[in-house]
Parts: structure tokens; sequence; C-alpha cells
């Protein structure tokens, strides 16, 4: 077990909820569970499987879910102050509420419930627990067909694929 970037599962939450109200985005109940998730597993993939938030996922239904943030801003935003966040952290936020923030909770759905993680807690039971390791593995591991090769810290890398066919050339 790591120790987390963010001392609190909170902490994320409020400044997801807090971003998404000075952005004047929309933040139901389902939409901030994804993007705790999507921050769990990006942070893991990008730290070496570190730890950003100590959150116990469970599988729902819907996808998975954090329990007692799920309970706690089911109607709105808790009157709790926000703490500060590290700058590390607090960046790592902040890029991936860029990339995924003006998605629908719909759409950020689709993928996350095909992950490896969430099926194998479902197939045990309703509100059965998300292992971080899993998580983490989820965000870390490519299918074969898309590695190419290994960084030097462990991380894989995609091979390049044009998007567009060379134009051939007349000779005259």
């Amino acid at each position: 077990m790591t120790v987390p970037a963010i001392p609190s599962t909170l902490d994320v939450a409020l400044w997801l909820f807090d971003q998404s109200r000075r952005e004047d985005i929309y933040m139901p109940a389902q939409k901030l569970q994804r993007l705790l998730w999507l921050q769990q597993g990006t942070y893991a993939a990008m730290n070496h499987g570190r730890m950003l938030m100590p959150a116990t996922f469970v599988a729902d239904e819907t996808g998975p879910i954090e329990a007692t943030v799920f309970h706690l801003f089911e109607d709105s935003r808790p009157p709790i102050p926000p703490r500060p966040i590290e700058a590390v952290a607090e960046n790592h936020l902040a890029r991936t509420w860029r990339r995924y923030a003006h998605h629908s909770p719909d759409y950020l759905t689709k993928p996350i419930v095909k992950q490896l993680s969430y099926r194998e807690a479902w197939k045990r039971g309703p509100g059965s627990v998300i292992p971080f390791e899993a998580i983490a593995r989820d965000f870390t591991q490519l299918p074969e067909s898309e590695t190419l090769v290994k960084a030097g810290d462990g991380r894989a890398l995609r091979k390049w694929v044009p998007t567009a066919k060379p134009a051939m050339r007349r000779i005259r």
C-alpha cells in the first residue's frame, strides 16, 4: 500500500465540485463518481502505481462509486471548507479535469464499466470493494497489440500509427 498524495478523498471531491462551480459545469453525483475514479486511475498510471487518495470504490449497478463521497454529495456540496492541496497533486487534478469534465456521466461510464477491475468486483456482487491494485492495473496495462516498448521507468509506450495514408506522387 502506498501513501496517498492527497490525505482525503473528500478533499478531491470538494476540489472537483468547486471547480465545476467555477466553470459553471453541472456536476451530478454520477459524474463526480466517474471523475474520482478517473483521477485515481490516471494518477496511478502516471506515478508508478501511487495512490492519489485513500478512496474505497465499490461496484454499483451504475459503475464504481466511492460510497462515502456519494452519500455526502448526493444532493449538493456539503458545507465543508476545502483544505489546500499540494501543487503536484493539484496539477494532476486540473489536467484530468480538463480532459474529462466536459463529458456527460454516461459517456464517462461506458469505458469504465468495461474495465476488468470493475467487472471482477461486479461479478462478486453489488457493493464489492474494488482493490486499488486492480484499478492501478487497469490504467497502467495496455493490450499487447498496443505495446511497442517499455520506458525505462516501466511505463508502456504505444506504437505510433499514422492517421492518413501517404499521398502517391506522380513521377513525370
